[in-house]
C-alpha cells in the first residue's frame, strides 16, 4: 500500500532533501508535556496528510510530496493525534523515510524567483539583481 504525505520547506533544503535524502531535525510545534507543563521539541521529520501552508502556521516556498510504501499502521506511532484538525499529522525518523519513502518537489510557489529568493510580502516581482 502507498500512502502520499507532505512537507513544506524552503527550495534549497527540497532540493537537498530529493537530492541526499532526509535528515532529522528538531521542531518546536507549541507542544507541552501534561504533566509538567514544560514545552516538548520532537526531533524527526513532520508529514501531513495534506498540504500545509502559511495559514497553518508553515512557510516556505517548496511543497514536496512523500510516497511511502508502507502499511497505515505503520504510520500510527507516528502520528500525532488531534494536532490538526482538519489533516493527520506525523512526526518520524529520517531513516525512516530514507528507507520507506519517495519524495518529489510537487510544487513551487511561483512568487519564488528563478534565484530561489525568499517569498515576501511584496508583489513587485524579482529582485533586480544587476546592478543598475
Amino acid at each position: 500500500m502507498t500512502l502520499k504525505a507532505f512537507h513544506r520547506t524552503t527550495i534549497g533544503e527540497a532540493r537537498s532533501i530529493v537530492e541526499d535524502g532526509w535528515t532529522d531535525a528538531e521542531w518546536d510545534l507549541g507542544l507541552q508535556d501534561a504533566k509538567t507543563g514544560e514545552e516538548l521539541s520532537l526531533t524527526g521529520v513532520w508529514l501531513a496528510s495534506r498540504p500545509l501552508g502559511e495559514e497553518d502556521g508553515l512557510g516556505g516556498d517548496a511543497l514536496l510530496e512523500v510516497l511511502l510504501d508502507v502499511h497505515e499502521d505503520e504510520l500510527k506511532s507516528f502520528e500525532l493525534e488531534g494536532y490538526l484538525w482538519n489533516a493527520r499529522f506525523w512526526m518520524t525518523s529520517a531513516d525512516f523515510l530514507n528507507a520507506h519513502g519517495k519524495t518529489r518537489i510537487f510544487n513551487v510557489d511561483p512568487r519564488s524567483s528563478w534565484g530561489f529568493n525568499a517569498i515576501t510580502d511584496s508583489d513587485d516581482g524579482p529582485e533586480d539583481r544587476s546592478g543598475r
